[in-house]
């Protein structure tokens, strides 16, 4: 018996191995795609406004039609956010072939798991043509029996399903993809749980949880319609984050995230617990930081970014959005972007060995300058044609000068001078 046991786990062994061997690789199919840029977050922003479904009327027929080099874009702004190396896709008439990379730690057999699938269209709707995983080719009728059991799987889950029924057709022709949809406003929301309840664990879920009904609880405390000092909600806050000790990290990050959630006009409540139509609610009173009520929206939306992609893709986005005020907002502020980069720098000190105490100094923050530096005095609310005179483009001398003296006046801050 011990001996026939012996036999099947080395026969089992032997067949992972070849299967290791088979299917991973030396070299990717696909490239890695490089980080996210500011020219990326502009181009994502105009895709998104040109095709927001908010703007139809609910039930109505609606179209996106996406060139391949725009779905390639895309993908590479996914590869970014998930666990993948590398993805792009290849547009025919009536055909996608899709290419995937994974990349592994090193091992004996090859770092890289590559996938090849082709996707035909059929009466509006896409199905699996062909599949190979490394150098292991699947038949046609595996390939399509996989993906029906998945997609079988998929609609159990009624959030999908809406999806998928929102749907009505997908066209693929050389170069460009078109979707025809209806889009529900009740499908955003359940979205929004959705993803919240795949991507947030069930310890994070409690602390962000606990962080909000603290910050609702300091707010009942004031009138609605008033305003309150940034400092006067973070301090409490950030005096809870240190009674609750454990992980010094994970609790700065969700006090962060809580409190972007409340100035962004999101209730954790709603979004985390699936009550209500909507996860919205306007904040009940304004807070601010230097007197001005924009500030803190900021200064911890960045701060949120921050700890969640890193104080980088912070940065890019708090940019993205200076350019875009220079067209259609308020125009391009450089008090506004050193808020932002006062912000992600918050949340990326917040993080790792400076965590106890950035979660000290916050406890005891009584000041907007505890906060953040004054920055009052610099160039703001410059459409593009007094931006382009005065500072030419982003990155010239005369705009590095000013990022430069954000930079001297953020190392330079007791709480956002710590040295990591």
């Amino acid at each position: 018996m011990l001996k026939r046991l012996f036999i099947f786990l080395l026969l089992v062994l032997a067949g992972a191995l070849a299967s290791a061997w088979l299917v991973l690789d030396d070299k990717p199919l696909v490239e890695p795609v490089s980080r996210i840029t500011r020219d990326d977050m502009v181009w994502a922003k105009e895709l998104f406004q040109r095709h927001d479904p908010r703007k139809g009327a609910p039930n109505t027929l609606q179209t996106l039609t996406l060139s391949e080099e725009e779905v390639n874009r895309l993908l590479n702004y996914a590869v970014v956010l998930k666990p993948l190396s590398g993805m792009s896709v290849d547009l025919s008439p009536q055909s996608a072939q899709i290419q995937a990379t994974l990349k592994f730690r090193p091992n004996a057999f090859g770092r890289y798991l590559n996938i090849l699938a082709e996707i035909r269209e059929e009466d509006g709707k896409l199905r699996l043509a062909s599949l190979r995983v490394g150098n292991v080719p699947f038949p046609s009728w595996l390939a399509a029996g996989a993906a029906w059991l998945v997609q079988a799987l998929l609609k159990r889950d009624d959030v999908y399903a809406s999806l998928a029924e929102a749907v009505s057709r997908i066209s693929l022709s050389e170069n460009q993809l078109v979707l025809d949809y209806r889009w529900q406003p009740e499908l955003l929301t359940r979205l929004e749980r959705k993803s919240a309840s795949l991507l947030v664990s069930e310890a994070d879920r409690e602390r962000l949880l606990s962080y909000a009904e603290l910050i609702a609880k300091q707010i009942r405390m004031r009138n609605t319609g008033s305003s309150l000092d940034l400092p006067q909600l973070m301090r409490p806050v950030f005096e809870r984050v240190g009674q609750r000790g454990g992980d010094a990290a994970a609790e700065n990050r969700a006090a962060l995230i809580a409190l972007s959630a409340y100035v962004s006009g999101i209730s954790m409540k709603k979004l985390l617990t699936d009550s209500g139509r909507t996860t919205r609610r306007a904040p009940d009173v304004a807070l601010t930081l230097y007197k001005r009520q924009d500030w803190p929206q900021h200064y911890l939306i960045a701060a949120a970014l921050s700890v969640s992609a890193g104080s980088r893709l912070a940065n890019i986005i708090g940019l993205a959005k200076e350019e875009d005020d220079t067209k259609f907002g308020s125009g391009f502020s450089f008090t506004d972007l050193a808020v932002d980069k006062a912000g992600a720098r918050l949340g990326e000190l917040s993080q790792g060995d400076m965590a106890a105490r950035i979660r000290a100094q916050l406890a005891a923050a009584d000041t907007d300058a505890a906060l953040c530096p004054a920055v009052a005095d610099l160039p703001e609310s410059m459409g593009e044609e007094e931006f382009t005179h005065r500072f030419g483009k982003v990155g010239s001398p005369a705009y590095r000068k000013i990022i430069a003296k954000i930079d001297h006046r953020l190392a330079r801050h007791p709480l956002l001078g710590l040295s990591k």
